[in-house]
């Protein structure tokens, strides 16, 4: 198993945290990238350089990239431009994290407009499977994640939308703090995706730390053992008053039970 932090549980900019990271003893970093992606760093070859030389003074990995992009951009939405344009930079970072080493990108499964019907599901598999074969050629995953709002809420309305689009790079990124507060049952939700699984989110719904909330942390990482997963661990846990100390207080945690 591998341990990675996403950045907005640090305070700071990229170079910031990933300095933070390698102190803390963290073997990668998920870098988070907003509706100002084309400001990003990662979207200037400069600031790619840069992160690379970070990454390599940190002694850590590029574990992976959330386009949180998405809110903003949605494959959901009914307006072709957006979409066009969120195949544009989800294109864009496959390369980038092909160029920087990165296996697996973050796609938050995100609503296009307030009602959607069946017509998300079908959006979300078409924009997809136009992005899979450069996801491929790149040996780069696209990892959709059950989040909040949207139409993949659940381990079935992941697989529908993996499977829609039939491509081994396309796969899930499961977070089993979002999958409880959603009304799932992590345990069999882990079970039903299996291989399929990629990355892992790490948090626990109504605590600050892990190991204080309404998980079963024992029986995940049971669940996680019982499909074999040894991939990453990605802490998205609050950064509280002492971000240093609550990223260390839950690697430890993730070190020692999982």
């Amino acid at each position: 198993m591998r341990y990675g932090l996403m950045s907005s549980s640090m305070p700071g900019g990229y170079p910031e945290i990933i300095r933070e990271c390698g102190k803390l003893g963290f073997d990668g970093v998920e870098l988070d990238v907003g509706a100002d992606y084309a400001d990003n760093m990662l979207w200037q070859a400069p600031g790619r350089r840069e992160i690379a030389r970070l990454l390599a003074s940190a002694d850590i990995e590029l574990a992976s990239v959330c386009l949180g992009t998405f809110w903003t951009y949605s494959f959901a939405s009914p307006e072709a431009g957006v979409r066009e344009r969120a195949r544009g930079f989800t294109g864009d970072a496959i390369q980038w994290c092909a160029e920087l080493g990165a296996r697996a990108i973050l796609v938050p499964i995100t609503p296009g407009s307030p009602e959607e019907g069946e017509e998300a599901p079908r959006r979300w598999i078409e924009e997809l499977r136009k992005c899979a074969p450069l996801a491929e050629r790149n040996e780069v995953f696209l990892a959709i994640e059950n989040v909040g709002r949207g139409c993949g809420k659940t381990a079935d309305a992941l697989l529908k939308i993996v499977e829609g689009v039939g491509s081994p790079y396309v796969q899930v990124y499961y977070d089993f703090g979002n999958g409880l507060s959603l009304g799932g049952d992590p345990v069999a939700e882990i079970g039903k995706l299996g291989k399929r699984i990629v990355q892992v989110h790490a948090k626990d719904p109504g605590g600050q730390y892990l190991g204080e909330g309404r998980l079963d942390m024992k029986a995940v990482s049971a669940a996680l053992k019982g499909v074999a997963y040894d991939g990453y661990l990605v802490l998205e846990t609050p950064a509280t008053d002492d971000p240093p100390a609550a990223a260390a207080r839950n690697l430890a945690f993730l070190r020692a039970n999982f």
